[in-house]
């Protein structure tokens, strides 16, 4: 997944050595990520194939989850916008130091659409109605496999312990956890709070951007227009009991922005934090 993990015990430690851990976490790496040319999701990206493509139940599970958020908050979260996050330089293809143009961006578009992509279980496959679709699962990809793994610990004995992959946190038992502030260094928090058998995931534009005659680009995208985001919204932070929940909906408000993602916040009553930028 292209980042890191830490695991903190306390109480209950459980039966899972660090190599059981990181194998379990490569497994789903293997299938997840559109990093590895040989993961799952990149094979299926690379088929132009319309017909049903047998991948792991695992990857049917993600995609199912990402869809069913994308259709709680207007399709912003959209698994299927690979092309643009590889075409604006945030992705597996490369970076960039400019914009791309409006036609660029128009066939960029013309590859994706939630609506064309189609899963069932038994057997687990996935079907595109476009041979270029492409997927990317990396907004719900941390938080699930954080869900998956705390049952895993909990199913060995472990019963405190508090979790983090790429930043994102999910606690068994009370935690204090601190939420940073945008884009200041690694360990400073702007507020602390207690975790307690949840999980806070966070989405920002300060982590990956370019710049390009005065003007910033950030990787979050919105869907409906193929262009990063440029609403007053910094960041969001989401607690929620689910992880995967918490991860999928940090970045859907933080596209939505401050006003339309408010109005989601409540009608889902979830917890958020909030950081605008002052315009």
């Amino acid at each position: 997944m292209g980042t890191t993990w830490s695991l903190r015990v306390d109480g209950g430690a459980g039966s899972m050595s660090q190599k059981e851990i990181q194998r379990q976490l490569d497994t789903w790496e293997s299938i997840l990520s559109h990093w590895q040319p040989d993961s799952a999701v990149s094979r299926f990206n690379a088929s132009a194939s319309t017909e049903w493509a047998d991948v792991p139940a695992e990857l049917v599970e993600v995609v199912e989850l990402a869809q069913q958020i994308g259709s709680e908050s207007d399709h912003v979260l959209d698994i299927t916008i690979a092309p643009l996050i590889d075409l604006w330089g945030f992705g597996s293809k490369g970076r960039r130091d400019e914009p791309p143009t409006a036609v660029e961006i128009a066939q960029a578009k013309a590859q994706c659409g939630w609506q064309h992509l189609h899963m069932r279980h038994e057997p687990p496959a996935l079907r595109k109605d476009i041979p270029r679709l492409r997927i990317n699962v990396s907004a719900v990809a941390e938080g699930w496999a954080m869900d998956r793994l705390a049952q895993h610990l909990e199913a060995t004995g472990a019963t405190r312990f508090l979790l983090e992959i790429g930043g994102e946190v999910l606690a068994r038992g009370e935690w204090r956890v601190g939420i940073q502030t945008p884009a200041a260094p690694p360990g400073e928090a702007a507020q602390t709070l207690l975790l307690k058998d949840r999980a806070i995931a966070t989405s920002g534009v300060y982590r990956q951007r370019f710049s390009a005659a005065g003007k910033e680009y950030a990787h979050i995208l919105d869907t409906r227009t193929g262009r990063p985001i440029e609403h007053s919204l910094a960041s969001i932070s989401v607690i929620h009991p689910s992880a995967a929940q918490a991860d999928g909906f940090a970045t859907a408000l933080l596209v939505l922005g401050p006003q339309v993602g408010r109005q989601l916040a409540e009608k889902q009553g979830l917890q958020v934090v909030w950081f605008e930028r002052e315009k």
